[in-house]
């Protein structure tokens, strides 16, 4: 873990943000929770729906729906922000994946050239030592040349106290040596003179071939380089066009969502309209007009049911008629029990509040 931090701190440290957004994500906004509305037996502090006698009140659709749709889009956007931040946290690993492995790859080229040079000043330390043996080499022979013609002279010396003739002669063959000495020494110093062409002309030829060798080198470095620069290029482009292509699918995926929800929205609205027609309907079925009861009269009463519409209570709130009046009201709601269900599940109120007009 700490070799990969070395390697990659920004990587691992946008890892780290990421996992910590997603955990207060979890924290504080539960993407889980259930979106029906809560009835008055689970939640007291809900408002209860009202219901006219002609139509629903569109405040209360209106809110209902406009929790619904905020909640929503507040999901929407925390599932969005998490994943832009899990792309870049990939995109930032993948980059840093990519730089260490040039890095290595810089290296491994590095090890090599130095590793090539080093044989090549071998090479050359060598050729050296073989100079200098044959440079000792030649020293040695004209020592022993010198040394055979002092031995001449002390010969010849002692053949001068024998005779004149053997003098003569000693000198003929002191001067005979002298020339063959002087030409030895002349060629031995050509010899050197040689050796020396040659080895002048060996680490000449072996500078060049050293700097013909770096060159190629350098000139495939290049070409490894611009290769590698071109397939960065490459690569580059091709992520840049996948996350386009992958931001214009999340658009389509977010406006396909939106489209679902608005149509579930308004699938809810017109059911919910649809059930307070029905249970309105059925309830006027079942009212008997009572005696003196007036035009216009209505009662603003509070239901209770079960999970089947079974009427459990009736509370009459504010009403405009008399004692006989909302007395057939009550009876009107308890006659029409079980009262219609919604089409759709998730709308049903196990508490309803209504203004009952009989006309």
């Amino acid at each position: 873990m700490l070799a990969m931090m070395a390697r990659m701190p920004l990587a691992v440290t946008l890892a780290v943000l990421l996992h910590l957004i997603l955990v207060l994500v979890m924290l504080f906004n539960n993407p889980w929770k259930d979106d029906k509305p809560q009835v008055s037996g689970e939640a007291e502090n809900r408002p209860t729906p009202s219901i006219e006698a002609e139509s629903v009140s569109s405040e209360a659709i209106e809110r209902q729906a406009q929790r619904l749709k905020q909640e929503r889009e507040s999901r929407e956007r925390e599932k969005t922000e998490a994943e832009r931040a899990a792309e870049k946290a990939a995109a930032a690993r993948r980059a840093e994946e990519a730089r260490a492995e040039q890095i290595q790859a810089l290296r491994e080229e590095r090890e090599k050239a130095a590793e090539s040079e080093q044989k090549r000043l071998e090479a050359l330390r060598e050729a050296r030592a073989e100079a200098e043996a044959t440079r000792e080499q030649a020293q040695k022979e004209a020592e022993a040349a010198r040394r055979e013609a002092q031995e001449a002279a002390e010969r010849r010396e002692a053949e001068e106290a024998a005779a004149e003739k053997a003098r003569r002669e000693a000198e003929e063959r002191a001067r005979q040596a002298a020339a063959e000495k002087a030409r030895q020494e002349a060629e031995e110093k050509a010899r050197r003179e040689a050796e020396e062409k040659a080895r002048k002309e060996a680490e000449e030829q072996a500078r060049k071939a050293a700097e013909e060798k770096a060159r190629r080198e350098a000139a495939e470095q290049a070409r490894k380089e611009a290769e590698e620069k071109a397939r960065q290029a490459a690569a580059e482009k091709a992520r840049r066009e996948a996350e386009v292509q992958a931001a214009r699918e999340a658009r389509e995926q977010a406006l396909h969502e939106q489209l679902a929800a608005e149509q579930r929205q308004q699938a809810e609205q017109d059911a919910l309209q649809k059930w307070a027609a029905a249970i309105q309907s059925k309830v006027r079925q079942n009212w008997q007009r009572p005696r003196g009861a007036k035009v216009g009269w209505t009662c603003t009463v509070t239901v209770r049911q079960d999970q089947d519409g079974r009427v459990r209570d009736v509370t009459v709130g504010s009403c405009d008629g008399d004692r006989l009046f909302e007395r057939s009201v009550v009876q009107a709601i308890e006659a029409a029990s079980p009262l219609p269900k919604p089409e759709i599940d998730a709308i049903f109120q196990e508490e309803l509040r209504f203004n009952f007009k009989p006309e």
